[in-house]
């Protein structure tokens, strides 16, 4: 494995935030070099070591996915010995990462506020649902609620059917991305100008920007996107289609050049001729015409044939894949080294994603998986200047847990 430093090598990050958004945001960062310790809740330790239905030899898969490259240590914040211990911590990190409730932090002695104090420089990064104030801040919510309230759930569906959530959980993304693009942005500031900040984002706001180009057409038509199932508001004809063998495959013909090929691929350049289907907006006009012809179309041969001749005329599309195959058939992400296999302790060989993007000169590297409950957190405090007295004090204390034997002894 290599071991030449990163982008975010030498910066130190205490990590806060539980369940999806804020832990993939900061994996993402940990894959880049930045040193990220998981402060974890004393007893039970961070949200998603307990939720979820997959677990490995008592490990949830959940919790296994989202936490690689990063180092564990249980504290209790509720209690004022381990606030002073965090703000110790906190006076020498670079960046801190929580996504508690808005207030959670600051009513614990540790937002941003509190921080600055020690470490005027320090980036404060706080992930929220909705944001930070306003009439919803203090509403619990996860995923699917920000996909409702977002306008997703509502354009996601077929035409005659209720609203759908997406599989993924899109906004949880969006937010990681957010926190990672963010946290990198304002440490690139800091090295500029040496000052530090706050930085708040929430899944909302993600979510609703993620719908980039379709709030451009809601605010300039006055309509909201209607649900189309896999079909498009703008585009015709660009959806799933059925071959002969019952399989499905997605067509996007998203300019005419494609328009055209896919006419003359199928053997129909009558169609490419009338006038119902000669522009895009023509064929959006008569989408219904349009998607019962070519359904009669590609019912007569199996989907892999069609796949074959789109392919020849340089039509888009797709076979349409559950993620099992993605993950473990399908040749192009295996060419593009998708997943990566990392040694847990209980375990074992873990597979999981890979950082999605290459840099050429300082790939991402991944030293470790998921850290068990306070797995570090001797080594943290040792490296934080916590002596052996100290640290058994604040173990006897309950304030602390995870010593070494030798330490507590």
């Amino acid at each position: 494995m290599s071991t030449s430093p990163q982008p975010l090598s030498g910066y130190r990050i205490l990590d806060l935030t539980v369940m999806t958004a804020g832990p993939v945001g900061t994996m993402m960062l940990g894959d880049l070099g930045a040193d990220v310790v998981k402060v974890e809740e004393l007893n039970q330790g961070e949200l998603s070591r307990g939720i979820g239905a997959v677990y490995v030899n008592g490990e949830s898969s959940i919790f296994l996915s989202q936490n690689r490259n990063k180092r564990s240590i249980r504290l209790d914040l509720k209690r004022p010995e381990g606030r002073a211990v965090f703000l110790r911590m906190a006076a020498s990190a670079d960046v801190i990462t929580e996504n508690f409730r808005p207030g959670t932090v600051d009513r614990l002695g540790i937002g941003y506020e509190a921080v600055r104090k020690v470490n005027p420089s320090v980036v404060y990064a706080s992930v929220s649902a909705f944001g930070q104030t306003g009439p919803y801040a203090h509403l619990p919510a996860n995923d699917p609620v920000i996909q409702a309230l977002s306008g997703l759930m509502a354009m996601t569906g077929e035409a005659d059917g209720a609203p759908v959530r997406i599989g993924s959980p899109y906004p949880d993304f969006g937010a990681a991305a957010l926190l990672a693009f963010a946290v990198s942005a304002a440490l690139l500031h800091r090295e500029r100008t040496g000052q530090g900040q706050k930085l708040e984002l929430s899944l909302l706001n993600g979510a609703i920007f993620s719908c980039i180009p379709r709030d451009g057409e809601t605010l300039r038509s006055g309509a909201a996107p209607p649900r189309l199932g896999s079909g498009h508001p703008t585009f015709v004809p660009y959806r799933n289609y059925r071959g002969a063998d019952g399989s499905f495959f997605f067509l996007a013909c998203f300019t005419e050049k494609f328009w055209t090929a896919l006419c003359e691929g199928v053997e129909r350049p009558d169609l490419a001729a009338d006038p119902r289907f000669r522009t895009n907006i023509d064929r959006c006009a008569n989408r219904d015409a349009l998607d019962a012809e070519l359904d009669r179309i590609f019912a007569a041969r199996p989907t892999a044939e069609w796949l074959d001749i789109l392919a020849r005329a340089n039509v888009p599309a797709a076979p349409i894949q559950d993620l099992h195959r993605t993950l473990r058939d399908d040749p192009q992400v295996a060419h593009n080294r998708t997943l990566v296999e990392l040694e847990h302790p209980t375990a074992g060989t873990v597979e999981m994603l890979a950082l999605p993007i290459d840099f050429g000169g300082t790939p991402a590297q991944y030293r470790r998986a998921a850290p068990r409950l306070g797995e570090h957190t001797d080594t943290i405090l040792s490296e934080f200047g916590f002596s052996d007295a100290e640290r058994r004090d604040l173990q006897d204390l309950g304030v602390v847990a995870g010593l070494s034997a030798a330490v507590a002894g």
